[in-house]
């Protein structure tokens, strides 16, 4: 095949980059691969010292830069395996490339041997490189099929000395290399990187040299390809540490650690799900001192406190995953999944007709055990009651003679228990029962109050009476009344308590005793002239007071003109006004000339009710007629 369009197939079908003829790159190096002295390889060579004058002009695909001498230094951010192929060799029999991979001065391999590598698709031996290592990668282009034993033994012929060889620089990166893109297939190669966990790049290079021609006066090109294959592995190493089952909320969190095996000091990002649910995420770069032998000073461990995050006394399922931070994906980390269930301790509130401790009833008795848990797996009843019980619920007791009863319920889960108790005392109590008017109360009153207090008592063996206004006080008979009088505005509040051998008992009534409800209306002129706004003179004015009685009040005046026509305005409020502007009637109390009446009724809140004594004022029209 023609050297050129066995390159041009090559390159259009793995660079990606130039795919017409026109690409000044794919011409520079079409140009290059001509090896044969020709006529047409003399006029391409000098078109090649042109590209090269004016490089600037190239098409790699990226900004350009200069040339790398040979050998050239490359420096590998990861760690990782690193290997040369040859994609592209002159088709010409005896022209070959030779490579060397220089580490330190040395060449790589076995006692710093080489590799040659002769029109075909050898590989040099793949190396392993530290992260932050630099590597020298040298080539050599040799003629008659030996290199010799060090090196260059037999260079081609027509060169001069010293060589002007270079690298290309780099034309094409991708994370996703062709394999099949350089017109040579390396498919098993890149396989078996893939086979072993190992993630590649590849990065094609070109390398070579350009001198005048003794032959011929003319310049040889020989430009020749090669793959720079860097393969490096992501293997991270973390456990989740958390806790599994029943927890207390101390312990409800998920926890553990995780790192990269080849940076243990890069600090690796984590996410907890919840049922597949993303409930945290965050860094783990706490320290833990259990870890510095594992990550650098210790600090690749996490804790996330869950409480809050999930519902409580419910299984869950806990995931964590660790994140690769060079391709984003996630991984799960050793001890994950866990089944978790946080809980708090127990509690349980048992009550008698709703009350806590002791409560006392009459015999027989009838009364309610009722009870509420929360964080219990069981309940258990013991004393005056057995069997299990369940985490709520109730127990009607019935026709219970005198005695002392203790109930006790003691409800548990994993993390601990609680327990709860009542005791019902049941015997024949004292009672009494005060009213005022034959009423509870209550009582509401109008000054200056009379009323009765009467009491009923039932088993009590002695009452004494006591009031907040001290007009009732000492010992009284179990049964009776008191009448009471003359009592004065305020709150009074009246009590009587019996007792016998085993308690006391005590009722009382509450007489709320007011004022009664009173008001007052005034006028503001007692003579206006007839529509004395239009003469610049004011209308009438009505004000007006509430006092005593229960507010809120409320305000009926009633305005009744000399013809005799009345109407009447709401008002509401301790004191209150009838304006012109207020009133809807700028000529309010003038519009009629004779004698003019209001008066006002008042009613509270308690349902009193007074009306107002009458007010009047004269309205003439005399004045202006200059009458006397």
């Amino acid at each position: 095949m023609d050297d050129s369009k066995h390159f041009r197939n090559r390159i259009e079908n793995r660079s990606g980059i130039c795919i017409r003829w026109g690409c000044p790159m794919k011409k520079f190096i079409l140009n290059l691969i001509k090896r044969k002295k020709t006529f047409l390889g003399i006029i391409l060579a000098i078109v090649i010292g042109l590209v090269i004058t004016i490089s600037a002009l190239a098409d790699y695909g990226h900004p350009i830069v200069s040339y790398n001498r040979n050998p050239v230094s490359i420096t590998f951010p990861r760690a990782g395996r690193i290997v040369l192929w040859n994609v592209i060799t002159s088709s010409s029999p005896g022209y070959f490339s030779r490579y060397y991979f220089i580490r330190n001065g040395c060449r790589v391999g076995q006692n710093c041997t080489y590799m040659d590598v002769i029109n075909n698709q050898t590989v040099l031996t793949p190396i392993t490189v530290a992260a932050g290592e630099t590597i020298q990668i040298r080539g050599c282009d040799c003629y008659g099929g030996n290199c010799g034993s060090g090196g260059c033994a037999n260079p081609h012929v027509g060169w001069k000395t010293p060589h002007h060889d270079y690298f290309c620089p780099n034309y094409f990166y991708s994370q996703n290399y062709n394999p099949s893109a350089g017109g040579r297939d390396f498919t098993s190669l890149m396989t078996a990187f893939l086979a072993s966990g190992d993630t590649i790049i590849g990065t094609p290079q070109c390398w070579g040299d350009w001198d005048e021609d003794n032959s011929n006066g003319g310049y040889d090109h020989d430009f020749e390809d090669f793959v720079l294959i860097w393969a490096y592995r992501d293997t991270f190493t973390g456990y989740h540490d958390g806790a599994s089952g029943t927890v207390p909320q101390s312990q409800c969190r998920a926890y553990g650690w995780v790192m990269q095996d080849a940076a243990p000091g890069l600090d690796i990002s984590y996410r907890i799900l919840v049922d597949g649910n993303l409930v945290a995420n965050g860094v783990a770069n706490q320290y833990r001192a259990d870890l510095t032998g594992t990550c650098t000073g210790g600090t690749c461990g996490f804790t996330q406190d869950l409480w809050g995050l999930i519902s409580p006394n419910v299984q869950h399922t806990i995931r964590v995953q660790g994140q690769n931070p060079y391709n984003s994906s996630w991984f799960d980390l050793s001890g994950t999944n866990k089944t978790i269930r946080c809980s708090l301790p127990p509690s349980v509130d048992l009550k008698a007709n709703n009350q806590d401790g002791t409560i006392r009833l009459t015999s027989p008795a009838q009364y309610l055990l009722s009870w509420t848990s929360s964080n219990a797996d069981t309940c258990t009843a013991s004393g005056s009651w057995t069997g299990t019980k369940g985490q709520s619920g109730s127990t009607n007791y019935t026709g219970i003679t005198t005695g002392s009863y203790t109930y006790t319920l003691t409800c548990s889960n994993p993390i601990g228990s609680a327990s709860d108790s009542v005791t019902v005392i049941v015997y024949n109590p004292p009672a009494v029962d005060l009213k005022v008017n034959n009423t509870d109360g209550p009582l509401t009153l109008i000054s200056p109050a009379s009323f009765t207090l009467s009491w009923i008592s039932r088993d009590a063996t002695n009452c004494s009476a006591a009031s907040s206004n001290g007009s009732w006080d000492g010992n009284v008979v179990i049964s009776g009344n008191q009448p009471m009088s003359g009592v004065p505005t305020g709150t009074h509040t009246y009590t009587i308590t019996c007792s016998n051998q085993y308690e006391t008992a005590s009722d009382s009534v509450t007489v709320i005793v007011i004022a009664p409800l009173r008001g007052t209306i005034a006028v503001t002129y007692a003579r206006l002239l007839l529509f004395a706004p239009s003469l610049d003179q004011p209308a009438q004015t009505l004000t007006g007071e509430v006092t005593g009685g229960v507010p809120p009040y409320s305000i009926l005046v009633q305005v009744r003109a000399p013809s005799g026509a009345q109407f009447s305005l709401n008002r509401n409020g301790s004191t209150w006004s009838v304006t012109p502007e207020n009133s809807g009637d700028l000529n309010f109390g003038t519009t009629e000339e004779g004698i003019w009446t209001a008066w006002a009724d008042l009613s509270d809140d308690f349902g009193q009710t007074y009306r107002t004594p009458s007010v009047v004022w004269e309205v003439a029209w005399h004045p202006v007629h200059g009458r006397p």
